[in-house]
């Protein structure tokens, strides 16, 4: 599934799987809670297709309810793999090189111009 935006993309990758408060949410994403509601409203207009939406439960957070398991199989099935991004800078270690092939064009284009 293609997402409007990054931060959608990355809404969708963070809640796959694990359930969070909003404010951790706009924390991570540095955004306001606002704009976390209104993300997961876009999130949930575009989910609606697949069987899938976002559910706020009190005192837990945000969770991905699948209401049709074999609509959603087909957004998993043409959705990217997520790569493992760490959460702290203790974990970055992990991180290969591979994960991000543009930093070192960026790297060297910098370095050529000076």
């Amino acid at each position: 599934m293609r997402f409007p935006n990054q931060r959608l993309a990355q809404l969708f990758t963070l809640l796959r799987n694990e359930t969070l408060p909003q404010d951790e949410l706009a924390q991570r994403l540095s955004v306001s809670t606002r704009t976390v509601r209104a993300d997961i409203t876009a999130l949930n207009t575009l989910l609606a297709q697949y069987g899938a939406q976002f559910i706020l439960n009190r005192g837990s957070g945000y969770q991905l309810k699948i209401d049709n398991p074999t609509s959603f199989q087909a957004l998993e099935e043409t959705a990217p793999k997520a790569q493992h991004v760490p959460r702290t800078a203790r974990g970055s270690h992990h991180v290969s090189a591979g994960a991000f092939p543009d930093v070192g064009v960026l790297y060297q284009a910098g370095r050529s111009g000076g």
